[in-house]
């Protein structure tokens, strides 16, 4: 038995055992003799939906003897006996027992003393969770059922049987032979019946206290601690289908909890006496003028981050408080991010402190609701194994390090690249890993929306405080444009940018182009038909007309345009601006004229123009289309993306709200004040500045995507007859 599991992890799993057999039992007598029907709500929570399907349908007695299987296998361990299953119904058992036994770890110390259990003493750095992936699996016999002698003479025993009825439960494995002893191992006392009230009664507190430790009503995610299926452990854990409790603990997470309240308490106070100033070390840490920074928030960050803006220590405070939210709701503190890997760090370092205060000082202890230092076993300080567990790497700490600082700040830095470590700048702190999923937004509650619009002015210099009462950035005249012009002429755009132009981007342009000059025009009557009456390019493909030949040419007033792609946004924007100012002369010197207009007579008028001050409009609203609307399209995408208002955005990246709605509008943005919005939109500063110039990051910004269905090479032949 030593060989093959320590006490702790025995005692887990006959803890597990008494608390499935508990739950068993109680699921026994509400069902009785119905069958299980898999999916109802009455179905969640219990053990019948833990057996196989072909269980289903099996009555009462069949029910109590699998509980009862639970039971002796704990029995056997609390005797300091070895699981070992007698048959099949005790093998499924132990399989159960064995999944489920890390979750026990959730239980306090003093539960686990009170139910037998050998709670480990000593030093954290000895302690490790009990390995439940292999070790304990030796007692489950592989293919022990063929050895049931009541099987080997039936009709449907023999190998063909169990290899076509073991996922079915026919064959060896099927329910008629759960309980039949197998031939290897001596067979239980068939008379020893079930366990009493008064035995079941003193194994755990109550079947509600069992189900709240095996957590049936939550599945394989509250193992793993997700968020929606976010959150992950390393792939080199080795405990990936554990419990998070078997890592840790509720009051470990408690604990951290704690810690990170502390945290951000410091970084809140931090805010708001500094704003946007640059932070200045003291020369002597021990200055009594510079008491504030014994506690410093700021100064426990490394000293490249002393120049941040009030918006980026805003986000940073909040990544604290996003790993508190975690902990408390007892989902795996994950970081998500690199400020979240720092302020993991930060939690740590302030857990090893409060464990110091909870060792020394019992009042301490009361005062921040936390157990004392003496309820603290080593299972519940295993800081270093979170920091296996939960963090990917450590490479932010290169910052603290004067031998690699040169190496953290360059990201195109030989080492950076070798290492794999991205760009650990803080500019690019809030940007998302790429293997978990971007986390929620954390909005501002009212009170400190308050407390950062009317902060001193004289440290928020950069902020809403400072800024309320400045002129806003003029967007320019704009022109009132018919509903859908823009973000037509965005989806043009975005098509040009296509890194190939392939036969769905070129009739995806040119259907586009179509809706586009249409739009520009806010006339019914301006359709390819009469757009370009004298030069008959129209053509006919699977997806419909299209203004184009089958070179995906178009004649203008001066040149003839071929539609093309892998253009930058603003080679694009430049680009179509000008292709829809000549297709748009075209329209307006040929409006209404066809092949029969040279035989009008001198004396017959020309047509009406569409509309007198039709010219002017069409400038007006060119101009206003030829503006430079990366950056607004960019801030647009994103906030659509994090579902935030500008309201909110605004909030986040302490600016008034009037600024970034006139960004929204078009307005130039100011470098250093758009980059305020980075953190809260979860990219790096470097996109918001190359949107600044001009330059589409894809990457959060995706370009139009063609429909697959709408192929087809245009037909050849002439206006009027392609498409028949």
């Amino acid at each position: 038995m030593d060989k093959q599991t320590d006490p702790f992890a025995a005692g887990l799993t006959m803890v597990a055992g008494r608390a499935l057999a508990l739950v068993a039992y109680r699921d026994t007598e509400r069902w009785g003799d119905r069958p299980l029907v898999r999916g109802g709500d009455d179905a969640r929570g219990t053990v019948l939906a833990l057996m196989p399907p072909a269980c289903d349908g099996q009555g009462a007695e069949f029910r109590r003897r699998a509980a009862r299987a639970f039971w002796d296998l704990a029995e056997d361990l609390a005797a300091g006996r070895a699981p070992l299953a007698r048959c099949t119904a005790e093998s499924w058992a132990l399989q159960v027992m064995l999944e489920h036994a890390p979750r026990i770890c959730a239980a306090t110390d003093a539960e686990l003393r009170a139910w037998g259990v050998a709670v480990p003493d000593g030093d954290a750095d000895d302690y490790y969770p009990p390995d439940f992936d292999e070790q304990p699996f030796m007692f489950v016999i592989d293919s022990a059922e063929t050895t049931i002698p009541e099987a080997q003479d039936t009709e449907d025993g023999g190998r063909d049987a169990e290899e076509d009825g073991a996922d079915s439960g026919g064959g060896w494995s099927r329910p008629r032979y759960w309980f039949s002893p197998y031939g290897i191992t001596v067979p239980r006392d068939p008379q020893r019946g079930h366990p009493d009230s008064v035995a079941l009664a003193s194994a755990l507190p109550g079947p509600e206290r069992a189900e709240e430790l095996l957590h049936l009503n939550q599945g394989p995610a509250a193992d793993r601690g997700d968020r929606d299926g976010r959150g992950h452990l390393n792939d080199d854990d080795q405990y990936p289908s554990g419990a998070l409790a078997a890592i840790l603990t509720p009051q470990a997470a408690d604990l951290l909890a704690v810690a990170a309240d502390h945290v951000a308490d410091s970084g809140w106070y931090d805010l708001f006496q500094f704003g946007d100033r640059v932070v200045e070390r003291p020369d002597d840490e021990e200055d009594e003028d510079n008491d504030w920074s014994e506690d410093s928030f700021l100064l426990d960050l490394p000293a490249l981050c002393d120049g941040q803006s009030a918006a980026w220590r805003l986000a940073m405070v909040q990544a604290v408080e996003n790993l508190a939210g975690d902990l408390r709701g007892r989902r795996a503190p994950i970081p998500t991010c690199t400020a979240e890997e720092l302020a993991f760090h930060l939690i740590l370092r302030e857990a090893e402190v409060l464990l110091d205060y909870l060792d020394d000082d019992k009042e301490y202890a009361r005062q921040v609701g936390l157990p004392p230092g003496s309820e603290f076993s080593a299972r519940h300080r295993t800081l270093d194994l979170w920091r296996e567990c939960f963090l990917q790497d450590e490479d932010v700490l290169m910052h603290y390090d004067e031998r690699l600082q040169h190496v953290a700040t360059d990201p195109d830095h030989p080492a950076s690249r070798q290492l794999g470590t991205g760009d650990l700048r803080p500019r690019s702190w809030f940007t998302p890993f790429g293997n978990v999923r971007p986390r929620p937004v954390r909005r501002l509650d009212p009170g400190l929306r308050e407390r950062l619009a009317t902060a001193d002015p004289q440290a928020f210099f950069d902020s809403t405080s400072a800024l309320r009462d400045q002129p806003l950035p003029a967007a320019g005249p704009a022109a009132v444009l018919p509903e859908g012009l823009r973000e037509e002429f965005e989806t043009f755009v975005g098509l040009a940018q296509r890194r190939f132009f392939d036969e769905p981007t070129a009739i995806a342009m040119a259907t586009s182009l179509d809706r586009l000059l249409t739009l520009f025009f806010s006339l019914p009557q301006v359709v390819p038909f009469r757009i370009w009456p004298l030069n008959p390019r129209a053509s006919a493909v699977q997806a419909g007309l299209l203004i184009v030949d089958d070179d995906f040419c178009l004649r203008g007033l001066d040149r003839t345009w071929r539609l093309s792609a892998d253009r930058s946004d603003g080679d694009a924007r430049r680009w179509a601006t000008e292709l829809l100012r000549d297709c748009a002369n075209y329209a307006l010197n040929n409006w209404d004229r066809g092949p029969w207009d040279m035989l009008r007579g001198p004396d017959e008028p020309a047509p009406e123009p569409l509309h007198p001050a039709l010219p002017d409009t069409l400038t007006e609203r060119l101009r206003d289309l030829a503006r430079d609307m990366t950056a607004a399209g960019l801030l647009r995408h994103r906030m659509n993306e994090l579902a935030l208002t500008t309201a909110e955005l605004a909030d986040l990246a302490v600016l008034p709200e009037g600024l970034v709605a006139s960004w929204l509008d078009g307005a130039e943005a100011s470098p250093s004040q758009i980059i305020r919005c980075a953190p809260a939109l979860q990219l790096s500063e470097d996109v918001l500045l190359d949107a600044v110039a001009g330059k589409r990051d894809t990457t959060y910004w995706p370009l139009p995507q063609p429909p697959l269905d709408c192929t087809g090479r245009p037909e050849r032949g002439a206006y009027g007859q392609a498409g028949g």
